[in-house]
Order: C-alpha cells, then sequence, then structure tokens
C-alpha cells in the first residue's frame, strides 16, 4: 500500500517538478489536531516548532509563513485535523503551497499514536497517509519521521550540511523540553506576561544547561522586552560554548542593529549566512542595515537573495518599498508596499505605511481604505485617525477639482466660454460634512495620544474653518501646552481673538510669535485695516530693547535681537549676539546652529 501511495506521489510531484523547474517545494505545515487529553496540547506546539526547525534548513523546501497560513485558516474556517480534498486545494490558492501536512494524534498506553497526512494542492488528492508510534519522550523522533517522509515524497536532494543541521539535537530531557515548548507557546501568546515565559525557559535550562535553544529563546525574549544587557549575555554564553551554532549570531546582530552598530550587526548576520545559508531572516536584515546606511544598490542584492528564499516573506517587500522611498520614488514603492500587505493584512505597520504612500502620491481613495482597515480593528489607532482626517479633506478639495474640470470641458465642447469659478470652493452642504468627518478624525486621534500635536493643530483649524470659534481657541491653546514653540499655534490664536474682537490678546499672542521668530514680523511689520495698520514690529522692538536694557546678559532677549539681525542681513551684529550667548551658555544649540549658517553664508 505505501508503494503505491508513493508511486502516485512521484508521478505527481514529477508533473509539478518539471513546471516548477527548480523551485523550491512550498509546504503548508498545519497544526496536528490533539485527540487526547488537555494536557497533551501543547504537544501540538512543539512538534510544530521542531518541524520548522528541521525544514527550515533544507534549501529544496520553502515553508508558508505563519500569517499567510492563519490568513488562509481564516478564510476556509480551518482549525485543526486532516484536510479533506477541498480544503488542500483552498490552501494551496490561497498559500502557493504545493504541500500540506495535517494530522492527528493521540496518547495511548503510554504512548502517541500520529496519522499523518500529506495532500497534493494541484488536485486536492491524497498522497500519503502515514502512521506511527512514538513515546511522549521522543517528540524529536516524530519531527524525523514527518520530516523523513516528506524529504523522500518529494524526491529532493539535502546537502551534508543540511543533514548536520536538522540532526541538531535540542535536548536529551523531555521535561526540559516541555518546559521549553510551553515557555514558547506563552510567549507566543502576546499577552504581556513575559515573566511566566522567562520562568519556564530559566526552568528548561535548569533541567538541561547544555539546552542552547532554550538559552537562545530567552535572550530573544529579553531582547524583545528590551533588556538589551541580558539578551546579549545569553547570546555570548551560547557562543562561548557552541561557536557554529547560527542562532546566537543572529540575535546580537539585532542587539547591534538596534545600537545602530551596523558594522559588527553586519559581520554577525553573515556569520548566521556562513553557518546557514536558508536563513533568509539574515539576508534580510543585512539588506536593512544597507538601506539604512543609503547601500542602496547592496541593500537590493541582500534583499533579492532572502526574497529567492522566502518569497512570502513580508518585511522583505517593506524594505523594498522603503528603498524606493529613500530615494524619493514614491509612487513606484507602492508595489511592494502592497505586497507586504497582503502577505501581512495583520500588520497596521505596513498599512499605515501604504496609506500614507497613497497620500503622498495623492490617491486619496485608497489611503483612505487603508486607514479606516486598521480603524475598523484598531478605533483607538492615533496615526491611522490623524491621516483619516487629513485624507479626508485632501479627496473632497480633489473631487471638487475634477468636478471644475469637467464644467470647463463641457462647456468647451458647447462652444460656451469657460465659466469662472473658485475650484476651491465647496457645497456648502458637502463641506459642512467633510468638516464634522475631519473633526471626529481629529478627535479620536488627540483623545487616543494625548500630547499629539499635530491632531490637536488640526482639530483647532478645522473647528476655526467651520467658524466654532470657542472651540478653535480651547484647542489651539492645548496645541501650544503641547508644542510651546510651534509658531503658527500662536499666529492662529491670535487670528482667533482677532475676530472676536479681543484686539489686546491677540497682540499678547504676536508678541509670543514675535520671540520665537521675529523675522515674520520684520517682513510684515503691521496689522491690518481693522487695526489701523498698527506697527506692532515697533512696539515688539520698543518692548525688546527695554528689556535688554534692564538686563543685557538676557539670553531670550538678545537671541531675538540676533534673529533680527538676520532678517534685516545684518549677520555681522547677528554672530557678535550669538558669540555672546555662548560665551555664557555654551551648550545653546540654537545659538550654534544660527552661527553655522552665517558662517556658510559668508563662505
Amino acid at each position: 500500500m505505501k508503494f503505491k501511495a508513493l508511486l502516485v506521489f512521484f508521478l505527481i510531484f514529477q508533473l509539478i517538478g518539471s513546471a516548477l523547474a527548480q523551485d523550491k517545494r512550498k509546504v503548508a505545515l498545519l497544526p496536528l489536531q490533539n485527540r487526547g487529553a488537555a494536557t497533551d496540547e501543547w504537544l501540538t506546539g512543539g512538534i510544530n516548532y521542531l518541524l520548522n526547525n528541521k525544514l527550515s534548513v533544507v534549501s529544496g523546501f520553502f515553508l508558508i509563513e505563519k500569517p499567510v497560513l492563519e490568513n488562509a485558516f481564516k478564510e476556509i474556517k480551518y482549525k485543526r485535523g486532516p484536510l479533506n480534498d477541498r480544503m488542500a486545494i483552498q490552501i494551496g490558492r490561497i498559500t502557493g503551497a504545493d504541500v500540506t501536512v495535517s494530522g492527528t494524534f493521540i496518547d495511548s498506553a503510554s504512548q502517541l499514536n500520529f496519522v499523518i497526512y500529506f495532500h497534493n494542492t494541484s488536485n486536492g488528492k491524497l498522497i500519503y497517509r502515514d502512521e506511527f508510534h512514538k513515546s511522549k519522550d521522543d517528540l524529536s523522533g516524530v519531527a524525523d519521521e514527518i520530516v523523513r517522509q516528506l524529504i523522500h515524497i518529494a524526491g529532493i536532494p539535502v546537502s551534508p550540511n543540511e543533514k548536520a543541521l536538522m540532526a541538531r539535537t535540542l535536548t536529551r530531557k523531555p521535561r526540559a523540553l516541555e518546559s521549553f515548548i510551553k515557555a514558547y507557546l506563552e510567549y507566543q501568546k502576546n499577552n504581556n506576561r513575559p515573566g511566566v515565559a522567562i520562568g519556564l525557559f530559566k526552568k528548561a535550562i535548569q533541567i538541561d544547561p547544555s539546552f542552547w535553544e532554550a538559552y537562545y529563546n530567552l535572550g530573544i525574549l529579553y531582547f524583545n522586552s528590551g533588556q538589551y544587557g541580558k539578551a546579549r549575555r545569553e547570546f555570548d554564553k551560547i557562543i562561548r560554548a557552541l561557536p557554529n551554532f547560527d542562532k546566537p549570531y543572529f540575535g546580537r546582530g539585532l542587539i547591534y542593529d538596534k545600537q545602530k552598530n551596523y558594522t559588527a550587526a553586519g559581520k554577525d548576520f553573515q556569520k548566521v549566512i556562513d553557518l546557514n545559508p536558508n536563513d533568509y531572516r539574515a539576508y534580510y536584515y543585512l539588506g536593512k542595515i544597507e538601506r539604512k546606511q543609503k547601500h542602496f544598490k547592496e541593500a537590493r542584492k541582500y534583499l533579492n537573495k532572502g526574497r529567492d528564499i522566502n518569497p512570502d516573506y513580508a518585511p522583505i517587500y517593506f524594505e523594498f518599498g522603503n528603498i524606493l522611498r529613500n530615494e524619493n520614488q514614491v509612487r513606484k514603492s507602492i508595489n511592494d508596499y502592497r505586497k507586504a500587505v497582503e502577505l501581512a493584512p495583520a500588520n497596521d505597520k505596513y498599512r499605515e505605511i501604504l496609506g500614507e504612500v497613497y497620500y503622498r502620491s495623492q490617491i486619496y481613495y485608497n489611503a483612505l481604505n487603508e486607514f479606516r482597515t486598521i480603524l475598523k480593528h484598531n478605533p483607538s489607532d492615533a496615526v491611522a485617525n490623524f491621516m483619516e482626517g487629513v485624507t479626508i479633506y485632501k479627496q473632497a478639495v480633489l473631487e471638487e477639482l475634477v468636478e471644475a474640470f469637467l464644467d470647463i470641458l463641457n462647456d468647451q465642447g458647447k462652444g460656451k466660454a469657460p465659466k469662472k469659478k473658485n475650484t476651491a470652493s465647496m457645497d456648502p452642504v458637502k463641506k459642512r460634512q467633510v468638516y464634522q468627518d475631519m473633526a471626529a478624525a481629529f478627535t479620536k486621534a488627540s483623545q487616543a495620544r494625548p500630547k499629539f500635536m499635530q491632531a490637536t493643530f488640526n482639530l483647532a483649524l478645522t473647528y476655526m474653518e467651520m467658524g466654532d470659534l470657542k472651540l478653535a481657541e480651547k484647542y489651539f491653546k492645548k496645541t501650544i501646552m503641547i508644542a510651546p514653540k510651534l509658531l503658527k499655534a500662536y499666529t492662529k490664536l491670535a487670528e482667533v481673538y482677532e475676530k472676536t474682537n479681543r484686539i489686546q490678546l491677540a497682540i499678547e499672542q504676536y508678541k509670543k510669535a514675535f520671540y520665537l521668530e521675529p523675522a515674520i514680523f520684520v517682513r510684515n511689520p503691521t496689522l491690518g485695516r481693522e487695526q489701523n495698520y498698527r506697527n506692532i514690529f515697533k512696539e515688539f522692538m520698543g518692548d525688546l530693547n527695554k528689556r535688554l536694557k534692564r538686563n543685557p546678559h538676557d539670553i531670550k532677549a538678545n537671541m531675538t535681537l540676533a534673529k533680527v539681525f538676520m532678517a534685516q542681513g545684518l549677520n555681522g551684529k547677528a554672530a557678535n549676539l550669538l558669540r555672546n550667548v555662548l560665551s555664557r551658555q555654551a551648550s545653546n544649540s540654537e545659538a550654534k546652529k544660527l552661527l553655522s549658517q552665517i558662517q556658510k553664508s559668508r563662505s
């Protein structure tokens, strides 16, 4: 029976192989179904971990990424257990897998009974059904049996180095492996209980002090929780004991990358590839490091190698998009960002950047779709709410411009003179709704992140446009509390005071703006007709001179006067004032910056 099944598979896979030439065999590893006691549930995760660990080092196989699988499971409503023909075809269609591995196990008479199914996804047919028995203490043997059958029926070559990597034993102590797997599964829950996983990893190490995979995962846990010193100690401990183990170099490379020590990070990721050429993540990080240093050609080289190994790894496409964006090819980056989102639809960061790229490319409808998709499952996402607000306005204005353009074409087609129309104007009812939608979006953004200056400032601007000056005043004041140096907040608040006939309060806001950036008053020294062309620059300069007379060493006053001189083209006087400021306050970064600008303009 087994021989017939294998013969059928060889014929099927020969047809697949001829079509794919030297392509990898794409495998979907499905979680095995536990048909026994709930206490054995951890075995499902343990077997899956061991299978991934072994198959990931074989260059002839490509394991479908977890997010891609989860997306497929959700679509076909699959949980666990053997697939039927229809489900196998569906998983192949969604994930691109050539073969699926599914099955069940049950604890019976102190041993585990396994039934494993291998399906061909092109037609859903069962290729091979394998039954075997293993002890609970021999999970590695379970994984070896499944891998052996998969390699055998796929007919792929396995190099001596790959065989050595697959044969690497995690631990020979079952209790250590159980504690390790339970720790790994606990941490995968993302339930903000790292302490539980840390305790279980440490227990595994206590049982088996040579359990290097446990040290590595403990280090990764420390890294992900920002404890880089502890993580580094775990990785260095492994490297000293087992210098030919690739994973600790990967972990240490992550730390170096975080610390922006790109030279050291590059060396460690290169070491990973030397030891395990099938590690696409190392190629991804090498590409990312090169991109950060603006070495775009080298970055693409590494990312292409990573994509060759795993064409479904979403971060690679995200990084390709980042390169194009860094090269100011924003519109061209859309395809790569979109691919990243397709592969990892639950990743809000990818979707947010795709939305921003659509926005910058003036494809506002698509941008709104991305931001609203995020908000469906995360209504309090501050950035998505903010971007929804600004995109609503941009789309509305664009629609008005398009309508105006079509009107012009229509009039010209009828032989009429084009109507004079303010393209920025908008139907009052529609305009009111647009502003209400914007205000709602900006309100949610500012509530989600109370110090989100851009959201609060845009909320104030929106209320000002709506004519609700009371709320505009409230949010301009709130903006100033968040960002005391935001010039526009003061000038806009002054406008609100002018519109409500509180001229003295408006003058006070303009005065605050003067001390931030006096150049705007050098260029426009007077207020408008409503204030009888009052020369507020002259008033503010009088106040400034009095302040300096009282205290010639007033840092803020000297900085303001230096900016006035720079705006008037009197750079020599400005430089003298800035040097005096630095003689009393050597760490004044603004003074250093302005003095540097003057010096550059002279050279």
